[in-house]
């Protein structure tokens, strides 16, 4: 079944887009003539990040806020780096996750509106040695259908894990890896994933002979001014990384940045800092306007705020019930919110605005667990302050309350299952040499095993864990290297020696010889 396509107001056309347009321009500036905030907002916006912050739901944070479209506010608040005591600033980059799909959607869409991309065209036309298992097809998959995420094709697996933690792949490889994709099982309905995002980055490359970050950067970053946005980390100094926290039972916790040049891939691919990505919400809600500027032409910026699949999911405030391109379309109480969130190992990007009340509003926030939650907190908090929406102060006073307390469980939690796993804990038993080495696997690639004093460490390509004992009698391990805990398990041959095999997402890991 085919995913229904109806539009915010409604179907894509050159004339309603320019009808609405216009329409959308008067409504706007009416409703943010009438909506300016009371009293000094800033201050209380200022007061409420740094009680966050204090209270410890969030190593640090960036904040920024577009009015129309200019940048009025941006802050920094609380620690980029626990270890060393640097604090954030206005400066500071965040990863934003998959905030870069709207970054990647924007750029294919203002190639095609100048004719030099089609997204009605099938994938085949730009991929032409992509063959799918079928009834899969590359004739029967457009473009748009990778910006809608309506491609048909099961998320996940070897690609995604590729591109955004192991950093080990070729464009030849990806494609015979997608190969191997079984159909997803909600046939052509929408399906929020990578995937869609990794094979338009394919698109994009082999039609413009190079890479999708360069593509994103000329058609979106720089002529927005987007000069603290990069797609290379290579490019950035330590010193202007908010680095990456996990939650623990104590508190939050450095953990190694797992993002390098090779993982940043177009679902998910860009460091920036809350001022930018303010500048690209100014320019969405202004109709490509930015500082007085006509910086887009209005058309192709209106057509990725409309409806072009349905969703019906609850994201915790926010109710999605759709699709644009590249942005996620749901409602705050009674306002259409059009956002796209990230998230990834110790970091948070909130990035939305509200069409109605040209209100745009960034919160990136470098922890993971209680932070996911407090960057969300600190948006609505935002918005409900500057349309002066009744009872703020009681209302946020309650709900971080309430944060507070959830997070206070959860590490009391956390506690627990560490004590749990700790109870399982016993020396292996073969000598940790035994399970040193490199293991393949041709779809996933190569896991390779280390010892470092008294423990084994894992690199899979730019992903990096330290090994914690799960299950000893099992010869089973516990490591983070995409995202979360998995368990990897160890076989022996009988004759004894060094293992022969890993199992690792359910799939097998043979030794290479030395």
């Amino acid at each position: 079944m085919m995913p229904m396509r109806t539009a915010i107001p409604q179907p894509i056309s050159k004339q309603k887009i320019a009808v609405t347009a216009i329409a959308f321009m008067i409504l706007s500036s009416a409703v943010y003539s009438q909506s300016a905030p009371e009293g000094n907002w800033s201050a209380d916006v200022a007061a409420f990040a740094k009680s966050i912050v204090e209270k410890e739901l969030a190593p640090g944070m960036g904040i920024a806020i577009a009015r129309g479209d200019r940048v009025v506010y941006t802050a920094g608040f609380g620690a980029a780096d626990l270890q060393s005591g640097r604090s954030v600033d206005k400066t500071t980059m965040f990863y934003i996750a998959s905030s870069t799909k709207s970054l990647t959607a924007l750029a294919a869409v203002l190639a095609a509106s100048r004719g030099e991309l089609d997204l009605q065209a099938p994938i085949s036309r730009y991929l032409p040695n992509l063959k799918l298992k079928p009834p899969l097809s590359a004739d029967s998959i457009t473009v748009e259908n990778l910006i809608t995420l309506t491609h048909g094709i099961m998320d996940g697996g070897p690609v995604v894990i590729r591109t955004a933690y192991t950093g080990e792949f070729t464009n030849s490889q990806l494609l015979e890896l997608l190969a191997g994709y079984p159909p997803s099982k909600n046939g052509r309905e929408f399906v929020y994933g990578n995937l869609g995002y990794n094979i338009l980055g394919l698109v994009l490359e082999t039609k413009f002979g190079t890479s999708w970050k360069e593509i994103v950067e000329k058609e979106v970053l720089q002529p927005l001014g987007m000069n603290e946005t990069s797609a290379y980390v290579s490019r950035l100094d330590a010193s202007e990384i908010a680095q990456p926290h996990t939650t623990t039972e104590e508190g939050f916790r450095r953990v190694p940045l797992g993002k390098a040049d090779a993982n940043m891939h177009a679902a998910g691919g860009h460091f920036a800092t809350a001022q930018d990505l303010a500048r690209y919400l100014a320019a969405h809600q202004s109709n490509g306007m930015l500082n007085g500027k006509q910086v887009f032409k209005n058309t192709p910026l209106l057509s990725t705020h409309l409806l072009h699949t349905s969703q019906d999911r609850q994201f915790g405030p926010f109710k999605r019930f759709g699709w644009g391109y590249g942005w996620d379309l749901g409602l705050y109480g009674a306002d259409t919110l059009i956002h796209r969130f990230g998230s990834f190992v110790g970091y948070r990007s909130h990035m939305s605005f509200m069409p109605s009340h040209q209100l745009g509003v960034v919160v990136l926030v470098n922890g993971d667990g209680p932070a996911s939650f407090a960057a969300d907190l600190m948006a609505t908090y935002i918005y409900d302050r500057l349309r002066n929406t009744q009872g703020v102060d009681t209302s946020y006073a309650l709900q971080l309350e309430a944060l507070v307390n959830r997070t206070t469980q959860f590490r009391g939690q956390f506690a627990a299952q560490l004590a749990e796993r700790q109870k399982r804990h016993a020396p292996m038993p073969h000598p940790l040499s035994n399970y040193e080495g490199t293991y393949e696997n041709k779809n996933y690639g190569r896991l390779i095993w280390r010892v470092v004093g008294d423990a084994l460490e894992v690199q899979a390509g730019a992903a990096r864990s330290t090994a914690e004992v799960y299950d000893a009698t099992k010869n089973q391990l516990r490591v983070e290297l995409t995202g979360g805990g998995s368990v990897v398990e160890f076989r022996f041959p009988q004759a004894g020696g060094p293992a022969d095999t890993v199992r690792y997402m359910g799939e097998v890991f043979e030794r290479v010889p030395r």
